[in-house]
């Protein structure tokens, strides 16, 4: 099998499983381990070579314009690949070297709107709360762990919005992570200047009824976020934090001021992905709307266990 073929297989194999990452590691200097990331799971896939291991990072880098010389370096690039004639691989690529000078890849595979529509809840109902306590304004936060289903839950959301209410839509990100061709979708491209804070800017010339911004990384953007919400837009957006109760803190460490904060924040949207009893992943929350803590992380998952959604040993374990 050629390299150029082994790369198009581990990515139809990656899509039909729905999992995020691939990894191409080097363990010392006898093999790379190619491996696959679906929710919180880790699995081998195969052994490649140390000579395959260096060819497909080799092309990988190629497709996504980066500099193939170069492996000292971190970096970062993109690409589509072409898998049939109907069938296309959004992919992002990162690698880096360990402290041997052996080079590493992580593969974030991209997915459309369509493509995420399968999203289930531990507990229904709290996605029909959250659904029907989001306002016309204001600010919404949606935190958890990488791979929880952040981008997911705000896309289906403000989706949902679109329908029902004929929201316009425009998103934000770095990059763009599922793509939904009724939303106007803006990517982050730091070489020509287009920051988020500077997109920001730009999109509420366009008159949004929901700007989602994809990540709240620093002062600047969280500080553009929250004048967005002020100004009467309805905002959605993520940052990292390890709870619902530390969001709040995390924007006040980034230097945003407390009075607007109150002001305008309407939702803080905690999530996990929990393996369920059935076999599939499915969403737990943990939400403050409109100032009312409208479910707790404890409560959900003893309601979870108590129903027979999740067993005991994973309600210990996210606890």
């Amino acid at each position: 099998m050629s390299i150029k073929q082994l790369a198009r297989e581990l990515l139809r194999n990656g899509m039909a499983q729905h999992v995020s990452d691939v990894y191409i590691l080097p363990f010392g200097t006898t093999y790379y381990q190619l491996s696959f990331r679906r929710h919180d799971q880790i699995t081998d896939q195969r052994r490649l070579t140390f000579e395959e291991g260096e060819r497909l990072i080799l092309y990988f880098k190629y497709l996504g314009g980066m500099d193939v010389s170069e492996k000292r370096k971190v970096q970062v690039g993109s690409g589509v690949i072409r898998l049939s004639q109907r069938k296309v691989c959004r992919i992002r690529l990162s690698t880096v070297a360990n402290f041997m000078n052996l080079e590493t890849l992580v593969i974030r595979l991209l997915y459309d709107a369509s493509e995420t529509d399968n999203i289930s809840h531990v507990l229904p109902e709290q996605w029909e709360t959250l659904k029907s306590m989001t306002r016309e304004t204001g600010l919404y936060l949606f935190s958890g762990p990488t791979g929880a289903g952040k981008s997911t839950t705000m896309y289906l959301l403000a989706k949902y919005l679109q329908q029902t209410h004929g929201k316009q839509v425009i998103t934000i990100e770095d990059p763009v992570e599922i793509t939904d061709t009724s939303f106007l979708q803006c990517q982050i491209n730091e070489a020509i200047q287009l920051t988020y804070d500077e997109l920001i800017k730009v999109c509420l010339r366009h008159r949004p009824d929901l700007l989602i911004v994809g990540e709240i990384r620093d002062q600047l953007t969280a500080t553009m976020a929250i004048r967005a919400a002020l100004t009467g837009h309805l905002v959605f957006s993520s940052i990292h934090a390890r709870s619902k109760q530390s969001v709040r803190q995390r924007l006040l460490d980034l230097g945003v001021a407390e009075p607007e904060l109150n002001e305008c924040l309407e939702g803080v949207i905690y999530q996990r992905l929990l393996p369920c009893v059935s076999g599939h992943y499915g969403v737990l929350y943990d939400m403050t709307l409109s100032g009312k803590d409208v479910s707790t992380w404890e409560k959900s998952l003893q309601k979870s266990w108590q129903n027979g959604t999740i067993t005991e040993k994973i309600k210990s374990r996210y606890l």
